[in-house]
Protein backbone atom coordinates (compact mmCIF):
# COMPACT_ATOMS: atom_id res chain seq x y z
CA UNK A 1 0.00 0.00 0.00
CA UNK A 2 2.89 2.57 0.33
CA UNK A 3 4.31 1.39 -3.02
CA UNK A 4 1.22 2.57 -4.29
CA UNK A 5 1.29 6.08 -2.07
CA UNK A 6 4.65 6.60 -2.95
CA UNK A 7 3.95 5.86 -6.68
CA UNK A 8 1.12 7.98 -6.38
CA UNK A 9 2.88 11.08 -4.80
CA UNK A 10 6.14 10.57 -7.43
CA UNK A 11 3.91 11.16 -10.14
CA UNK A 12 1.91 14.12 -8.42
CA UNK A 13 5.23 15.71 -8.17
CA UNK A 14 6.40 14.90 -11.88
CA UNK A 15 3.14 16.19 -13.03
CA UNK A 16 3.41 19.66 -10.59
CA UNK A 17 7.04 20.24 -11.75
CA UNK A 18 6.08 20.09 -15.39
CA UNK A 19 2.30 22.17 -15.10
CA UNK A 20 4.66 24.93 -13.29
CA UNK A 21 7.35 24.95 -16.21
CA UNK A 22 4.53 25.28 -18.82
CA UNK A 23 1.83 27.24 -17.35
CA UNK A 24 0.88 30.64 -15.86
CA UNK A 25 -0.28 30.76 -11.82
CA UNK A 26 -3.41 31.05 -13.19
CA UNK A 27 -3.82 28.77 -15.93
CA UNK A 28 -6.40 25.49 -14.93
CA UNK A 29 -3.32 23.04 -15.34
CA UNK A 30 -1.33 25.19 -12.50
CA UNK A 31 -3.98 24.87 -10.21
CA UNK A 32 -5.07 21.18 -11.00
CA UNK A 33 -1.62 19.88 -10.74
CA UNK A 34 -0.78 21.68 -7.29
CA UNK A 35 -4.21 20.32 -6.09
CA UNK A 36 -3.39 16.88 -7.25
CA UNK A 37 0.18 16.93 -5.50
CA UNK A 38 -1.41 18.29 -2.18
CA UNK A 39 -3.83 15.32 -2.36
CA UNK A 40 -1.19 12.82 -2.95
CA UNK A 41 1.18 14.14 -0.27
CA UNK A 42 -2.22 14.22 2.32
CA UNK A 43 -2.87 10.31 1.43
CA UNK A 44 0.62 9.75 1.88
CA UNK A 45 1.01 11.08 5.37
CA UNK A 46 -1.37 10.07 6.73
CA UNK A 47 -0.36 7.58 9.08
CA UNK A 48 2.94 9.78 9.79
CA UNK A 49 6.15 11.34 7.52
CA UNK A 50 6.54 9.80 4.47
CA UNK A 51 10.08 9.86 2.74
CA UNK A 52 11.47 9.22 -0.75
CA UNK A 53 15.09 8.55 -1.10
CA UNK A 54 17.27 8.93 -3.79
CA UNK A 55 20.18 6.11 -4.23
CA UNK A 56 22.48 5.63 -7.32
CA UNK A 57 19.80 7.24 -9.55
CA UNK A 58 16.56 5.09 -7.83
CA UNK A 59 13.95 6.02 -6.08
CA UNK A 60 13.15 4.10 -2.68
CA UNK A 61 10.22 4.18 -0.33
CA UNK A 62 11.98 3.27 3.05
CA UNK A 63 14.36 0.04 1.44
CA UNK A 64 11.69 -0.76 -1.35
CA UNK A 65 12.89 0.56 -4.86
CA UNK A 66 10.17 2.28 -6.42
CA UNK A 67 9.08 0.29 -10.24
CA UNK A 68 11.46 1.86 -12.80
CA UNK A 69 8.32 2.13 -15.03
CA UNK A 70 6.43 4.42 -13.11
CA UNK A 71 5.06 7.41 -14.50
CA UNK A 72 7.78 10.18 -13.85
CA UNK A 73 9.85 8.18 -11.54
CA UNK A 74 12.78 8.90 -14.02
CA UNK A 75 12.30 12.89 -13.98
CA UNK A 76 11.88 12.80 -10.87
CA UNK A 77 14.95 10.40 -9.58
CA UNK A 78 16.76 13.00 -12.17
CA UNK A 79 16.03 16.05 -10.51
CA UNK A 80 16.57 14.75 -6.84
CA UNK A 81 19.93 13.47 -7.80
CA UNK A 82 20.70 17.25 -10.21
CA UNK A 83 19.58 19.82 -7.06
CA UNK A 84 21.61 17.09 -4.88
CA UNK A 85 19.02 15.88 -3.11
CA UNK A 86 19.21 12.75 -0.99
CA UNK A 87 15.63 12.90 0.39
CA UNK A 88 12.47 14.35 1.18
CA UNK A 89 10.40 13.96 3.68
CA UNK A 90 6.67 14.99 3.49
CA UNK A 91 4.75 15.95 6.85
CA UNK A 92 1.44 16.00 7.50
CA UNK A 93 1.66 19.62 8.27
CA UNK A 94 2.49 20.16 4.27
CA UNK A 95 0.59 23.11 3.05
CA UNK A 96 0.19 24.60 -0.95
CA UNK A 97 2.81 27.51 0.69
CA UNK A 98 5.09 24.61 1.06
CA UNK A 99 4.52 22.76 -2.58
CA UNK A 100 4.94 26.12 -4.15
CA UNK A 101 8.36 27.04 -2.59
CA UNK A 102 8.99 23.37 -3.26
CA UNK A 103 8.36 23.73 -6.94
CA UNK A 104 9.86 26.60 -6.96
CA UNK A 105 13.40 25.23 -5.90
CA UNK A 106 12.84 22.24 -8.23
CA UNK A 107 12.62 24.34 -11.04
CA UNK A 108 15.86 26.40 -10.31
CA UNK A 109 18.84 25.48 -12.59
CA UNK A 110 21.03 23.00 -11.05
CA UNK A 111 24.29 23.87 -10.07
CA UNK A 112 27.34 22.85 -7.66
CA UNK A 113 26.42 25.79 -5.96
CA UNK A 114 22.73 25.06 -5.14
CA UNK A 115 21.46 24.26 -1.99
CA UNK A 116 18.01 22.99 -2.17
CA UNK A 117 18.02 21.80 1.33
CA UNK A 118 18.68 25.36 2.67
CA UNK A 119 16.80 27.35 0.80
CA UNK A 120 13.93 25.54 1.80
CA UNK A 121 14.48 26.14 5.36
CA UNK A 122 15.43 29.20 4.85
CA UNK A 123 12.00 30.42 3.39
CA UNK A 124 9.68 28.75 6.15
CA UNK A 125 9.02 25.36 4.83
CA UNK A 126 8.43 22.77 7.43
CA UNK A 127 5.79 20.43 5.75
CA UNK A 128 8.63 19.09 3.34
CA UNK A 129 12.44 18.95 4.94
CA UNK A 130 15.00 17.93 2.52
CA UNK A 131 18.63 16.21 2.94
CA UNK A 132 21.58 17.33 1.05
CA UNK A 133 23.32 14.69 -1.16
CA UNK A 134 26.93 14.75 0.70
CA UNK A 135 27.90 11.95 2.63
CA UNK A 136 29.23 9.32 0.06
CA UNK A 137 28.86 11.52 -3.06
CA UNK A 138 32.43 10.18 -4.54
CA UNK A 139 31.76 6.88 -3.38
CA UNK A 140 28.88 7.34 -5.51
CA UNK A 141 30.25 8.95 -8.56
CA UNK A 142 32.40 6.42 -8.54
CA UNK A 143 30.14 3.57 -8.70
CA UNK A 144 27.77 4.87 -11.38
CA UNK A 145 30.99 4.78 -13.59
CA UNK A 146 31.49 1.22 -12.36
CA UNK A 147 28.24 1.10 -13.73
CA UNK A 148 29.10 2.71 -17.04
CA UNK A 149 32.22 0.01 -17.01
CA UNK A 150 29.57 -3.02 -16.87
CA UNK A 151 27.67 -1.69 -19.37
CA UNK A 152 30.66 -1.42 -21.82
CA UNK A 153 31.96 -4.89 -21.16
CA UNK A 154 28.40 -6.55 -21.80
CA UNK A 155 28.38 -4.75 -25.34
CA UNK A 156 32.01 -5.96 -25.58
CA UNK A 157 30.50 -9.74 -24.37
CA UNK A 158 28.04 -9.12 -26.60
CA UNK A 159 30.31 -7.99 -29.74
CA UNK A 160 32.37 -11.49 -28.94
CA UNK A 161 29.66 -13.66 -29.11
CA UNK A 162 28.64 -12.18 -32.57
CA UNK A 163 31.89 -12.19 -33.49
CA UNK A 164 32.17 -16.18 -32.63
CA UNK A 165 28.52 -16.78 -34.27
CA UNK A 166 29.72 -14.84 -37.79
CA UNK A 167 33.09 -16.84 -38.05
CA UNK A 168 31.06 -20.20 -37.86
CA UNK A 169 29.03 -18.86 -41.12
CA UNK A 170 30.39 -20.99 -44.08
CA UNK A 171 28.72 -23.49 -46.94
CA UNK A 172 27.41 -25.80 -44.57
CA UNK A 173 28.56 -24.17 -41.22
CA UNK A 174 26.09 -24.73 -38.14
CA UNK A 175 26.78 -21.29 -35.65
CA UNK A 176 26.35 -22.16 -31.91
CA UNK A 177 24.01 -19.50 -30.41
CA UNK A 178 24.17 -20.16 -27.01
CA UNK A 179 26.33 -17.36 -25.54
CA UNK A 180 24.59 -14.79 -27.59
CA UNK A 181 21.17 -15.68 -26.64
CA UNK A 182 22.34 -15.42 -23.24
CA UNK A 183 23.93 -11.74 -23.71
CA UNK A 184 21.10 -10.57 -25.51
CA UNK A 185 18.60 -11.43 -22.81
CA UNK A 186 21.37 -9.60 -20.25
CA UNK A 187 20.89 -6.43 -22.41
CA UNK A 188 17.06 -7.02 -22.79
CA UNK A 189 17.47 -7.06 -18.73
CA UNK A 190 19.57 -3.99 -18.58
CA UNK A 191 17.30 -2.20 -20.72
CA UNK A 192 14.18 -2.76 -18.92
CA UNK A 193 15.92 -1.43 -15.91
CA UNK A 194 18.05 1.92 -17.26
CA UNK A 195 17.09 2.26 -21.08
CA UNK A 196 18.70 5.14 -21.38
CA UNK A 197 21.95 3.73 -20.52
CA UNK A 198 20.93 1.13 -22.82
CA UNK A 199 20.66 3.80 -25.68
CA UNK A 200 23.50 5.11 -24.82
CA UNK A 201 25.61 2.15 -26.01
CA UNK A 202 23.31 1.90 -29.30
CA UNK A 203 25.71 5.25 -30.25
CA UNK A 204 29.04 3.01 -30.19
CA UNK A 205 30.49 2.68 -33.47
CA UNK A 206 33.94 1.48 -34.66
CA UNK A 207 34.58 1.88 -38.77
CA UNK A 208 36.84 -1.15 -38.42
CA UNK A 209 33.53 -3.51 -37.64
CA UNK A 210 30.77 -1.48 -39.15
CA UNK A 211 28.69 -4.29 -39.86
CA UNK A 212 29.16 -5.77 -35.99
CA UNK A 213 28.07 -2.60 -34.46
CA UNK A 214 25.53 -1.82 -36.80
CA UNK A 215 23.76 -5.44 -35.29
CA UNK A 216 23.96 -4.59 -32.01
CA UNK A 217 22.79 -1.50 -32.36
CA UNK A 218 19.59 -2.01 -34.61
CA UNK A 219 19.18 -5.20 -31.72
CA UNK A 220 19.13 -2.28 -29.07
CA UNK A 221 16.69 0.00 -31.13
CA UNK A 222 14.36 -2.54 -32.23
CA UNK A 223 13.98 -3.91 -28.43
CA UNK A 224 12.99 -0.48 -27.96
CA UNK A 225 9.87 -0.67 -30.22
CA UNK A 226 9.28 -4.02 -28.43
CA UNK A 227 8.92 -2.61 -25.03
CA UNK A 228 6.93 0.40 -26.03
CA UNK A 229 4.36 -2.64 -27.64
CA UNK A 230 4.62 -4.31 -24.08
CA UNK A 231 6.11 -7.50 -25.61
CA UNK A 232 6.19 -10.14 -23.18
CA UNK A 233 10.22 -10.89 -22.18
CA UNK A 234 10.34 -13.92 -24.64
CA UNK A 235 9.02 -12.51 -27.04
CA UNK A 236 11.61 -9.31 -26.58
CA UNK A 237 14.13 -12.40 -26.61
CA UNK A 238 13.30 -13.89 -29.69
CA UNK A 239 12.84 -10.11 -30.89
CA UNK A 240 16.04 -9.48 -30.23
CA UNK A 241 18.31 -12.52 -31.22
CA UNK A 242 16.49 -11.72 -35.25
CA UNK A 243 17.74 -7.99 -35.18
CA UNK A 244 20.93 -9.08 -34.28
CA UNK A 245 21.44 -11.79 -36.74
CA UNK A 246 19.08 -9.99 -39.34
CA UNK A 247 22.18 -9.51 -41.72
CA UNK A 248 24.34 -12.64 -41.63
CA UNK A 249 23.66 -13.58 -44.69
CA UNK A 250 26.39 -10.81 -45.76
CA UNK A 251 28.88 -13.02 -43.74
CA UNK A 252 29.22 -15.61 -46.45
CA UNK A 253 29.83 -12.97 -49.19
CA UNK A 254 33.58 -11.41 -49.63
CA UNK A 255 32.74 -7.60 -49.81
CA UNK A 256 36.01 -6.39 -50.33
CA UNK A 257 35.19 -7.55 -54.04
CA UNK A 258 32.63 -4.80 -55.53
CA UNK A 259 30.92 -7.87 -57.38
CA UNK A 260 30.33 -9.66 -54.55
CA UNK A 261 29.21 -6.53 -52.54
CA UNK A 262 26.68 -5.89 -55.17
CA UNK A 263 25.39 -9.52 -54.69
CA UNK A 264 25.48 -9.49 -51.11
CA UNK A 265 23.13 -6.65 -51.06
CA UNK A 266 20.60 -8.62 -53.23
CA UNK A 267 21.18 -11.80 -51.97
CA UNK A 268 21.60 -11.24 -48.03
CA UNK A 269 18.22 -11.81 -47.36
CA UNK A 270 17.62 -15.32 -48.68
CA UNK A 271 21.06 -16.91 -47.50
CA UNK A 272 20.49 -15.38 -44.13
CA UNK A 273 17.43 -17.51 -43.69
CA UNK A 274 19.22 -20.51 -45.26
CA UNK A 275 22.50 -20.21 -42.92
CA UNK A 276 19.79 -19.72 -39.90
CA UNK A 277 17.81 -22.58 -40.83
CA UNK A 278 20.47 -24.97 -40.28
CA UNK A 279 20.87 -24.20 -37.06
CA UNK A 280 19.24 -27.25 -34.62
CA UNK A 281 15.65 -25.07 -32.83
CA UNK A 282 16.22 -21.83 -34.20
CA UNK A 283 13.61 -19.77 -33.62
CA UNK A 284 11.62 -19.21 -36.67
CA UNK A 285 11.43 -15.47 -35.75
CA UNK A 286 15.09 -15.32 -36.75
CA UNK A 287 14.70 -17.45 -40.15
CA UNK A 288 11.57 -14.54 -40.91
CA UNK A 289 13.56 -11.79 -40.27
CA UNK A 290 16.62 -12.52 -42.15
CA UNK A 291 14.77 -12.47 -45.53
CA UNK A 292 11.82 -10.10 -44.71
CA UNK A 293 13.74 -7.49 -43.17
CA UNK A 294 14.02 -5.65 -46.58
CA UNK A 295 10.14 -6.33 -47.61
CA UNK A 296 8.22 -2.87 -47.57
CA UNK A 297 4.63 -2.98 -46.12
CA UNK A 298 2.67 -1.89 -48.91
CA UNK A 299 4.85 -3.87 -51.32
CA UNK A 300 8.07 -3.71 -52.81
CA UNK A 301 11.67 -4.06 -51.41
CA UNK A 302 13.35 -7.63 -52.01
CA UNK A 303 13.07 -10.56 -52.00
CA UNK A 304 9.85 -9.82 -53.99
CA UNK A 305 6.73 -11.24 -52.53
CA UNK A 306 3.58 -12.11 -53.48
CA UNK A 307 1.44 -8.57 -53.48
CA UNK A 308 -0.82 -9.67 -50.65
CA UNK A 309 1.87 -11.22 -48.40
CA UNK A 310 2.71 -9.68 -44.64
CA UNK A 311 5.77 -9.53 -43.51
CA UNK A 312 6.23 -10.57 -39.98
CA UNK A 313 5.65 -7.42 -37.12
CA UNK A 314 9.62 -8.66 -35.98
CA UNK A 315 10.67 -8.22 -39.19
CA UNK A 316 8.88 -4.26 -39.78
CA UNK A 317 10.12 -3.58 -36.54
CA UNK A 318 14.03 -4.66 -37.39
CA UNK A 319 12.90 -2.72 -41.01
CA UNK A 320 12.76 0.55 -38.48
CA UNK A 321 15.65 0.18 -36.20
CA UNK A 322 17.92 -0.96 -39.50
CA UNK A 323 17.06 2.12 -41.05
CA UNK A 324 17.32 4.73 -37.91
CA UNK A 325 20.78 2.91 -37.56
CA UNK A 326 21.74 3.82 -41.14
CA UNK A 327 21.14 7.22 -41.13
CA UNK A 328 22.78 8.55 -38.06
CA UNK A 329 25.72 6.42 -38.66
CA UNK A 330 28.39 8.23 -40.72
CA UNK A 331 30.44 6.74 -43.45
CA UNK A 332 30.07 4.86 -46.99
CA UNK A 333 27.32 2.64 -45.10
CA UNK A 334 25.53 5.54 -43.76
CA UNK A 335 23.94 9.07 -44.01
CA UNK A 336 25.40 10.86 -41.43
CA UNK A 337 22.03 12.63 -39.79
CA UNK A 338 21.92 14.09 -36.49
CA UNK A 339 19.44 11.85 -34.67
CA UNK A 340 16.52 14.66 -34.37
CA UNK A 341 16.68 14.64 -38.12
CA UNK A 342 16.58 10.59 -39.08
CA UNK A 343 13.48 10.72 -36.64
CA UNK A 344 11.80 13.32 -39.25
CA UNK A 345 12.87 10.97 -42.10
CA UNK A 346 11.70 7.86 -40.67
CA UNK A 347 8.04 9.57 -40.04
CA UNK A 348 8.46 10.65 -43.79
CA UNK A 349 8.88 7.68 -45.04
CA UNK A 350 5.94 5.49 -43.35
CA UNK A 351 4.26 6.66 -46.22
CA UNK A 352 5.71 3.84 -48.22
CA UNK A 353 8.75 2.18 -46.88
CA UNK A 354 8.19 1.68 -43.10
CA UNK A 355 5.60 0.29 -40.58
CA UNK A 356 3.43 3.54 -40.18
CA UNK A 357 2.34 2.29 -36.13
CA UNK A 358 5.81 0.61 -35.40
CA UNK A 359 7.44 3.82 -36.55
CA UNK A 360 5.45 5.97 -33.81
CA UNK A 361 5.91 3.92 -31.16
CA UNK A 362 9.83 4.18 -31.94
CA UNK A 363 9.63 7.74 -32.20
CA UNK A 364 7.47 8.18 -28.93
CA UNK A 365 9.86 6.12 -27.07
CA UNK A 366 12.97 7.43 -28.33
CA UNK A 367 11.48 11.41 -28.50
CA UNK A 368 11.98 14.31 -30.52
CA UNK A 369 15.96 14.66 -29.22
CA UNK A 370 16.46 10.99 -29.07
CA UNK A 371 19.92 9.76 -27.10
CA UNK A 372 22.88 10.88 -28.43
CA UNK A 373 21.81 14.09 -30.09
CA UNK A 374 24.35 16.52 -29.07
CA UNK A 375 22.55 20.02 -28.48
CA UNK A 376 23.24 23.85 -27.86
CA UNK A 377 21.22 25.30 -25.14
CA UNK A 378 19.93 28.40 -24.88
CA UNK A 379 22.63 29.97 -22.40
CA UNK A 380 24.80 28.69 -24.96
CA UNK A 381 26.13 25.31 -23.14
CA UNK A 382 26.23 22.43 -25.28
CA UNK A 383 25.71 18.82 -24.38
CA UNK A 384 24.92 15.12 -25.26
CA UNK A 385 21.07 14.53 -24.65
CA UNK A 386 21.55 11.20 -22.06
CA UNK A 387 18.28 10.54 -21.29
CA UNK A 388 14.83 11.20 -23.03
CA UNK A 389 12.21 13.64 -20.98
CA UNK A 390 8.51 12.84 -20.39
CA UNK A 391 7.83 15.79 -22.34
CA UNK A 392 9.69 15.12 -25.95
CA UNK A 393 10.89 18.58 -26.34
CA UNK A 394 12.45 18.69 -22.85
CA UNK A 395 14.75 15.65 -22.10
CA UNK A 396 17.54 15.11 -20.28
CA UNK A 397 21.52 16.56 -21.31
CA UNK A 398 24.90 15.86 -20.32
CA UNK A 399 26.55 19.34 -20.40
CA UNK A 400 29.97 18.73 -21.63
CA UNK A 401 30.46 22.73 -22.25
CA UNK A 402 30.12 25.08 -20.20
CA UNK A 403 27.71 28.61 -21.18
CA UNK A 404 31.29 30.04 -21.68
CA UNK A 405 32.26 27.63 -24.53
CA UNK A 406 34.70 25.79 -22.14
CA UNK A 407 35.00 22.07 -21.77
CA UNK A 408 33.65 21.53 -18.09
CA UNK A 409 35.90 19.40 -16.03
CA UNK A 410 32.83 17.23 -14.84
CA UNK A 411 29.81 16.55 -16.48
CA UNK A 412 26.93 17.98 -15.49
CA UNK A 413 23.10 16.46 -15.95
CA UNK A 414 19.80 18.93 -16.36
CA UNK A 415 16.69 18.20 -16.87
CA UNK A 416 15.11 20.42 -18.99
CA UNK A 417 11.92 20.09 -17.56
CA UNK A 418 13.38 20.95 -14.40
CA UNK A 419 15.13 24.27 -15.66
CA UNK A 420 14.43 27.63 -17.45
CA UNK A 421 16.79 26.43 -20.42
CA UNK A 422 15.58 25.28 -23.91
CA UNK A 423 17.20 23.57 -27.06
CA UNK A 424 18.13 26.60 -29.14
CA UNK A 425 19.70 23.63 -32.11
CA UNK A 426 21.57 20.30 -32.96
CA UNK A 427 25.24 20.53 -33.31
CA UNK A 428 26.61 18.12 -35.68
CA UNK A 429 29.04 16.56 -33.36
CA UNK A 430 32.06 16.50 -36.02
CA UNK A 431 31.41 19.86 -35.73
CA UNK A 432 33.07 20.19 -32.11
CA UNK A 433 35.07 17.36 -32.76
CA UNK A 434 33.07 14.86 -30.60
CA UNK A 435 32.32 11.54 -30.07
CA UNK A 436 28.91 11.32 -28.18
CA UNK A 437 29.49 7.67 -27.03
CA UNK A 438 32.15 9.30 -24.68
CA UNK A 439 29.62 11.14 -22.66
CA UNK A 440 26.91 8.66 -22.48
Amino acid sequence: MSDQRAIALVTALSGARKAFSLYPPQHPEHRGALEALLGAVLEATAEGPFALNLHLGRLYQESRVLPADSPGLKSTARSLEGHRIESLTFHPSFTESDAIVLLEVLARRPSPDLDAAALLEERGVVGVVARRLEEGAAEEMAEREERRARDRALHRRLAGALRQVTSQVGPSGSPDMGEATIVVEDILNRLMEDNAAVLGLATLHDDGESDLFHAISTMIYALTIGLGLGIPPEGLTSLGLSALLHDIGKMAFDRSDPAERERARALHPRIGAEILARIPNVDQAAMLVAHEHHMRPGGGGWPEAEPDYVAHPYSRMVAIADRYDRLITDGPNGFGLTPDRAIVQLLRETNDALDRTFTRVFVREMGAFPVGCLVRLSDLSVGVVSAPGEDPLQPHVRLVYGADGLTLEEHRDTDLAGSDLSIMEVVQPADLAERVSDHL
